[in-house]
């Protein structure tokens, strides 16, 4: 396995948000489903893989090529916007761990951030279900830089707004594509096995955790 571990000391640690705070994998392809039941069509487990962690306009382009769907990008994203919000505000839990690691992170005067393929609006329903809106201290969005993950730029923007070198954070990721990014950032890396990303590739992180329970406070430096 690769690493790129600095001998810093970490001072801040960027959480991605679907998969790695909550389970919320299976509510985007919900509300895809939602929105494509009135056409007769449904994502199999292989459409929904092939678009994990990727940008909103990169998985509505997949599905209506896809499902050879007319219209653009535009009209479908209005229509699945609303069907994940509605999900995203009653159906979200904290994953394993969450809590107490947020808690210890704080105990221990580390930065907190959420860096996320989805928009903000969905961040901001995820949080709130999840009570920890005001625990992170910025929430960088694929709609505030010019190129989503894998692209190193989402990582880059949140530790600019942090104030802190990329040298001095750790990412934690759970699909191939924010792995890519975090690395691309020269990022620390942790990966969290979910049921969604079993069998993907995630051997470029430089460590790998079952939960937010394992993680290792020794990689703070």
């Amino acid at each position: 396995m690769s690493s790129t571990t600095s001998p810093s000391k970490k001072r801040a640690v960027i959480f991605d948000m679907d998969g790695v705070i909550t389970d919320s994998e299976p509510f985007y392809a919900e509300a895809i489903n939602v929105v494509l039941a009135s056409h007769g069509h449904v994502l199999t487990h292989d459409d929904h893989r092939a678009i994990m962690g990727s940008s909103i306009d990169y998985t509505w382009e997949y599905v209506i090529g896809r499902f050879k769907l007319g219209g653009d990008v535009a009209q479908w994203k209005r229509q699945y916007d609303k069907a994940v919000v509605d999900i995203l505000k009653v159906k979200p839990e904290p994953s394993s761990g969450l809590y107490w690691l947020l808690d210890e992170l704080e105990r221990r005067k580390v930065r907190i951030a959420l860096a996320t393929s989805s928009q903000l609006n969905w961040a901001q329903a995820i949080t709130r279900k999840l009570n920890v809106e005001g625990r992170f201290s910025i929430i960088a969005t694929a709609d505030m830089v010019p190129h989503a993950k894998p692209a190193p730029d989402l990582y880059l923007f949140a530790a600019k707004k942090l104030g802190i070198p990329v040298a001095d954070c750790i990412a934690i990721e759970d699909s191939p594509r924010g792995i890519g990014s975090a690395k691309a950032a020269n990022i620390t890396t942790i990966a969290i096995r979910t049921p969604h990303t079993a069998g993907m590739d995630i051997s470029k992180a430089d460590h790998v955790i079952a939960t937010l329970r394992d993680f290792d406070f020794s990689w703070l430096g």
